[in-house]
C-alpha cells in the first residue's frame, strides 16, 4: 500500500511546491476563455488554490469558508478537483473564469502573503488583474466574482452560528460512511469511554522554525492518561500519527487501538484514492475525549464531533502542558507569542522549545539543520516568485527585500 499523499509532503513544501501547478491552471482557465467568449454573467466565487495550498485540515477550512461566503450572496461555487469531491460528495463546477484573487489578511496578524511579500504580484501576473485583501468579516458579508486565496483559520466563534452547516458539509459518501461505521463499532465493542489521541511528527520536526510546530513528547500524553485512565469508564484508546510505529511502544500499556486494528474496508471506488488517512480522522470525530496534536487536522476532527465530552490540547506553556478547548470557540492553531502570534519562532524560541520537548540532541540537529535547511528554502523561493513576477529586476528586489530593504515589495 503506498503512503497517503496527505502525509507524505509537509504544509511548507506543498506552499512551496505548486506554484507551477496555478500557473498551468491559469493558463487553462484562459484557453477556455479564449475559446468561448461568451463567458458567464452569473455571481460565482471561486476558490482555484483548494488542494493545493494546504493538506486535509486546512482545506476543510478553506471550503467551508468558500461556502458560507457564497451562500450568504447567493453565489454559484467553482474550485478545481479536491479530496472533498471523493469523500463528502461535492460536484461544485471546475472554475471556469479567471477572477480577481481576493487575499487573505489578518488585522494583527502577518501571514504567508505577508511573509513571502512576492505570493501577492505573483497572484496578481497569473490572474492578469490586481488583488484586493480580504478578511474574516466577508463571512458575515459575503462576496461575489472573486478568488479567494488564503487559509481561512479564523477563531470558529465565527463559524459556530453556521455549526449545523458545516458539519453537514462534511459527511463522508453512503458507502465509505458504512465502511467506517463498521470499523467505529469495532473499536466501540473493547470498551465504554473511546480516548483518541492524534500525535504530529513528520514536517513539526523538520519546520521547527514555523510559529505552530509544536512537538510534545509521548511521555506527557502517557502522563495525562495515567492522572486520568482510572476516572474514565472502562476506557480503551485510539492512537493516531503520522509516525505511528516510532510511537506505539511508548502507549504499550494502554493496550492501543490503531486503524490499522479496525479492518476497515474503503470501497472499491476509493481504494487507489489514498484516503487512508481519512479512516483516523473519521474515528477521532466521533470519539468520547479526544487529545490532539496542535495541528489542524486533529482540530478539524474535534470541530465535527457531535459526541466528545472533553476536548484536550497542547499549548506554550509547559509547566500545565495541556489545557482543554472547545472547538467552536477556539483558534485552530495556537502560535508561539499567544495574543500577539507569530509567523516564525526566534532562533532562542526554536532551541529552547526543541530541547524542552525532545531533547538535546534534537535541538542541535534542529539549530545545525533544520533551522538553515528553512532559511534556505524561504528565501530560494521569494526569489523564485520574484524572478517570475519581474524577471533579474525581480530577483533584486527579492534579495534587497531579504537582507532588510522590507518595503521594496510595498504597493
Amino acid at each position: 500500500m503506498t503512503s497517503p499523499k496527505y502525509t507524505t509532503k509537509s504544509e511548507t513544501e506543498r506552499v512551496y511546491d505548486v506554484f507551477e501547478t496555478f500557473e498551468q491552471e491559469a493558463k487553462s482557465v484562459q484557453s477556455s476563455l479564449e475559446n468561448n467568449a461568451e463567458s458567464s454573467s452569473h455571481s460565482v466565487l471561486t476558490m482555484s488554490s483548494i488542494g493545493q495550498l494546504g493538506r486535509f485540515g486546512n482545506q476543510l477550512f478553506q471550503y467551508a469558508f468558500l461556502r458560507i461566503c457564497a451562500h450568504k450572496i447567493g453565489a454559484s461555487v467553482e474550485c478545481p478537483p479536491w479530496i472533498g469531491q471523493t469523500l463528502f460528495g461535492h460536484n461544485d463546477a471546475p472554475i471556469s473564469r479567471r477572477l480577481t484573487p481576493a487575499i487573505e489578511r489578518k488585522d494583527n496578524e502577518k501571514i504567508l502573503f505577508d511573509i513571502i511579500p512576492e505570493f501577492v504580484p505573483y497572484l496578481e501576473k497569473i490572474a492578469g488583474s490586481k488583488s484586493c485583501r480580504v478578511s474574516s468579516e466577508i463571512l458575515e458579508q459575503g462576496i461575489t466574482n472573486v478568488d479567494l486565496w488564503g487559509f481561512f483559520q479564523i477563531s470558529t466563534r465565527l463559524l459556530a452560528p453556521y455549526q449545523d452547516y458545516v458539519r453537514l458539509l462534511f459527511q463522508p459518501v453512503n458507502d465509505l460512511k458504512l465502511s467506517l461505521e463498521e470499523g467505529l463499532e469495532r473499536l466501540r465493542s473493547k470498551g465504554k469511554t473511546v480516548i483518541g489521541i492524534h500525535i504530529r511528527r513528520g514536517d513539526y520536526i523538520t519546520q521547527a522554525r514555523a510559529g505552530f510546530t509544536l512537538v510534545f513528547p509521548e511521555g506527557w500524553y502517557c502522563e495525562w492518561l495515567d492522572k486520568n485512565w482510572n476516572d474514565l469508564e472502562d476506557p480503551v484508546l485510539f492512537l493516531c500519527s503520522d509516525d505511528l510505529d516510532r510511537i506505539l511502544p511508548a502507549f504499550e500499556k494502554f493496550s492501543p487501538i490503531t486503524s490499522r486494528d479496525l479492518e476497515v474496508e474503503l470501497p472499491d471506488r476509493m481504494q487507489n484514492a489514498n484516503i487512508e488517512f481519512y479512516v483516523d480522522f473519521f474515528i477521532l470525530s466521533n470519539c468520547d475525549l479526544v487529545i490532539t496534536s496542535n495541528s489542524i487536522f486533529s482540530f478539524a476532527a474535534c470541530l465535527l464531533n457531535e459526541r466528545g465530552q472533553l476536548f484536550i490540547r497542547p499549548h506554550w506553556n509547559f509547566s500545565s502542558r495541556f489545557i482543554s478547548f472547545d472547538p467552536w470557540n477556539s483558534e485552530p492553531l495556537l502560535w508561539i507569542g499567544d495574543q500577539k502570534p507569530r509567523f516564525f519562532k526566534s532562533l532562542p524560541e526554536v532551541v529552547f522549545t526543541t530541547y524542552a520537548t525532545q531533547g538535546f540532541w534534537s535541538a542541535f540537529k534542529c539549530l545545525f539543520l533544520f533551522v538553515p535547511r528553512s532559511y534556505i528554502k524561504e528565501w530560494s523561493i521569494r526569489v523564485y516568485l520574484g524572478y517570475k513576477v519581474q524577471g533579474f529586476v525581480g530577483v533584486i528586489r527579492s534579495l534587497a527585500s531579504i537582507l532588510g530593504w522590507r518595503s521594496v515589495w510595498n504597493g
